[in-house]
């Protein structure tokens, strides 16, 4: 092709037909001109292939991490149903003195799991410069919304509910005269108690009697019942931004 337009240009040359071939030189540019925006369309279109590859796949990682946050989430909202459904029994009725000394304890002894939320993927994309151009405007703000402030809100919440029953535990810290057992998910139930069953069992039941034992026990439903609240927010938004992702790979 070079060698065909050399010998049309010699020609023309040879020829004295200058203004001949003054249009053929620029025509010539412009073919030039044109292969190279062709080139360089080309290669941008390839460019924004590869990064909508290389988005989508973060985007489908950000989704996995959300289940999995949801997961935590709907743990949560499970042990403080369970939390707020033992206390209420024992405020509000008798009957709890029925039971044996043991699981009278585990109605009124709080746990939670270790919550950990995973943002192993959005710290990837920050690290690439990425978490401004995942899609549209509404999923860019959505994902830095969430990774920013609702994981953010959500392990700060985890840690004050946990300073927040250590220090009010009665059951644990204050309780002198009530011989506490072990966790079953030690599996040493073959320690054995000094104190007698039936004297352990008179003292929690006052303990939980008490106007200290009660107001811990509001505290602790108080708790769980806003906990409920922000967390249900939280696994709100972790949905909401699957459907928005979902929608954006789809696309």
């Amino acid at each position: 092709m070079i060698k065909f337009f050399r010998k049309i240009r010699q020609k023309l040359l040879s020829e004295n037909k200058f203004s001949k071939y003054l249009i053929y030189a620029i025509g010539e540019i412009v073919l030039v001109v044109i292969g190279i925006l062709i080139a360089l369309s080309i290669n941008n279109w390839n460019q924004n292939r590869l990064k909508k590859k290389q988005v989508d796949t973060y985007l489908k990682s950000i989704v996995t991490d959300l289940k999995s946050d949801i997961i935590v989430y709907e743990r949560n909202l499970k042990s403080f149903d369970k939390h707020i459904e033992n206390i209420s029994q024992i405020l509000n009725s008798n009957d709890y003195k029925q039971l044996k000394v043991d699981s009278i304890y585990t109605l009124v002894n709080r746990t939670w799991s270790i919550n950990t939320l995973q943002n192993r993927t959005y710290e990837k994309i920050k690290s690439t410069g990425l978490e401004d151009v995942l899609g549209t405007t509404e999923i860019d703000n959505a994902v830095n919304d969430y990774y920013s402030n609702s994981v953010v809100h959500f392990n700060y919440y985890v840690n004050w509910n946990g300073e927040m029953t250590n220090r009010d535990d009665i059951f644990w810290s204050f309780s002198n005269k009530f011989e506490i057992g072990i966790l079953k998910v030690l599996n040493l139930n073959s320690i054995s108690y000094k104190q007698d069953s039936t004297k352990r069992k008179d003292e929690l039941v006052k303990l939980i009697e008490s106007t200290i034992g009660r107001n811990y026990l509001k505290n602790a439903i108080s708790r769980d019942d806003y906990g409920s609240i922000i967390i249900k927010g939280f696994k709100s938004k972790a949905e909401n931004l699957i459907e928005l992702i979902e929608k954006q790979i789809k696309e």
